[in-house]
């Protein structure tokens, strides 16, 4: 049998592939990395990978020059990772990448007998924004956790996000005050005479305010396999949406772990 093989296309797919792996990579492992570097490495594998092609004897040497050598060198072209772990991060989100994009284009190339080289191309694109979407999500939801809060002998579990902006703290103590929303609290927490407390607080675009605070008994954070258990815990009260991206009942102010 015999195949036509067209040098610009495959180095035009190559270099668009490797691109966008790159560019959702940078975005997976939160990395700045410029678009500049990013394509230039693009398109250097793209060239090394044609010239691989032609000279080796055998479609098996190529293969294990492409994944031992070509895209490790892509990749500390595209990022220079500071370390090894770094590196193996960098490396491995772009070829989860182009798994889940050649997933899809191989399941629409046969099972949908689709062969348009733009819709094949288009798919996998779509595949790895899909993907980069689901992994910062992810990345949001490990910090999301179940906390107990405990007040006068009554527990109310909640669902909370361990925020690092929180920088909140109660005067009287000096510690660290968590948000949490007054709709999951019951009334009577709220109406015990003594059991609130106003600070003044300032937040970010917004002149200073008033924030109510209670002093709960003890709060039991459940975070990625452990308990600890926080005594006599200062939560601020909030009315509304605690987050737009999570459904969360509580800001968790990081410095409790501390």
């Amino acid at each position: 049998m015999i195949y036509e093989w067209y040098i610009d296309v495959f180095f035009l797919n190559n270099f668009l592939m490797d691109a966008a792996a790159l560019i959702l990579a940078a975005v997976c492992c939160s990395r700045n990395a410029s678009p500049r570097r990013i394509f230039f490495a693009s398109a250097a594998a793209s060239a090394a990978s044609i010239l691989l092609l032609l000279s080796l004897p055998a479609w098996l040497w190529y293969v294990l020059a492409v994944h031992m050598a070509l895209n490790p060198l892509m990749t500390l072209l595209a990022f220079s990772p500071k370390c090894w772990k770094d590196f193996l991060s960098q490396l491995l989100s772009v070829y989860l990448l182009l798994l889940v994009a050649g997933g899809v284009q191989e399941s629409l190339r046969l099972q949908m007998k689709l062969d348009s080289a733009g819709v094949i191309l288009f798919s996998g694109i779509f595949a790895m924004a899909l993907f980069v979407l689901w992994q910062i999500r992810r990345r949001v939801t490990g910090w999301v956790c179940a906390v107990d809060l405990w007040f006068r002998g009554q527990r109310v579990p909640v669902k909370a996000y361990c925020d690092s902006g929180n920088l909140l703290r109660y005067p009287k103590t000096g510690q660290p005050v968590s948000i949490v929303s007054r709709e999951a609290l019951p009334d009577g927490w709220l109406r015990s005479p003594g059991a609130a407390d106003s600070v003044d607080c300032r937040t970010v675009g917004t002149d200073e305010a008033c924030v109510e605070i209670i002093v709960l008994d003890k709060m039991d954070v459940y975070l990625k396999g452990t308990v600890r258990e926080i005594l006599a815990p200062p939560v601020g009260l909030h009315s509304g949406s605690l987050m737009k991206a999570v459904d969360v009942q509580m800001l968790l102010n990081v410095a409790i772990f501390g």
